[in-house]
């Protein structure tokens, strides 16, 4: 009589289906309707760490000239580099997810046309915005944006991360540290392309 005990069990469940039915959605609206059609686990949410770690994989091999400015409290500095470790350089976006111990109770979940957005139902929570675009022709990954903000007692942070891919990334943060003045600081890496 184990699903008789459980009685938290079919909550979850029934808590986790307008995701299934909106991850379904989703897929269906971006799929081809010409083309072999692909199986998809529509129970899986999209996972920025595994994303942003294959991604990390991907940049070290292809080794792409990125041309990074950071701007610091006005102060602006830029030049053209070879990114020496690009797990280093995507961490920001990699620490931002959401997937493990997916809580449906903790987020607003949204999927239009192939547009899957999370947004979160409290202030305290760090990741306060997920939005993944995918592109309508081949279903990958197009752009993601996050948004995390963070406060306690020592500092306020808010941070707004963009990657698009093989394309541009960007981090902005202002923080708010308790009597010191506040500062921003802003980092766009824009990827060069190779003359051919």
């Amino acid at each position: 009589m184990y699903w008789y005990q459980n009685k938290n069990l079919y909550k979850k469940l029934s808590s986790a289906l307008p995701l299934l039915v909106g991850s379904a959605l989703l897929f269906w609206s971006c799929s081809s309707p010409s083309g072999p059609q692909k199986t998809k686990k529509t129970t899986d949410i999209f996972s920025v760490d595994s994303f942003f770690s294959a991604e990390a994989q991907r940049l070290q091999q292809l080794n792409p000239s990125v041309l990074k400015s950071v701007n610091k409290d006005g102060e602006k500095e830029q030049r053209e580099l070879k990114i020496e470790n690009w797990k280093n350089e995507l961490s920001a976006f990699q620490s931002a997810d959401i997937s493990k111990n997916f809580d449906p109770a903790l987020y607003d979940v949204k999927a239009v046309d192939c547009v899957t957005e999370f947004t979160a139902k409290k202030k305290e929570l760090q990741i306060q915005k997920l939005r993944i675009e995918f592109d309508r022709k081949n279903e990958k990954v197009k752009h993601i944006q996050i948004d995390k903000k963070i406060a306690n007692s020592l500092y306020d942070s808010e941070e707004k991360l963009d990657y698009y891919i093989d394309s541009l990334y960007s981090i902005v943060k202002l923080q708010d540290v308790q009597g010191l003045d506040a500062n921003q600081y802003e980092i766009i890496g824009r990827f060069v392309q190779s003359k051919k």
